[in-house]
């Protein structure tokens, strides 16, 4: 079963300039850019890939030259305010 997995890319100091390079360099792995964050140094999107792949995901975009850190995105909730569970 294919998942759908979000990414919080972050790069490295000398490569912020060139985040665009980074940027085609991460899509020619399967990574589907949904923004740029230049401000921050921040690239945001998705890869699509195996439930169980993950972390090699997860590897081959820390491989990609510029990148300094790959992490998974999660999202969270609380049910309403009128829900039992809080």
């Amino acid at each position: 079963m294919m998942a759908h997995q979000e990414w919080i890319i972050t790069v490295d100091d000398e490569h912020v300039e060139y985040i665009d390079d980074v940027v085609l360099s991460l899509e020619s792995v399967g990574f589907h850019t949904s923004g740029v964050l230049r401000s921050l140094g921040q690239v945001t999107g998705a890869t699509d890939s195996g439930q169980d792949a993950e972390d090699a995901v997860s590897q081959a975009l820390a491989a990609v030259e510029g990148v300094a850190s790959v992490d998974a995105a999660r999202r969270w909730g609380v049910g309403p305010p009128d829900s039992t569970v809080q």
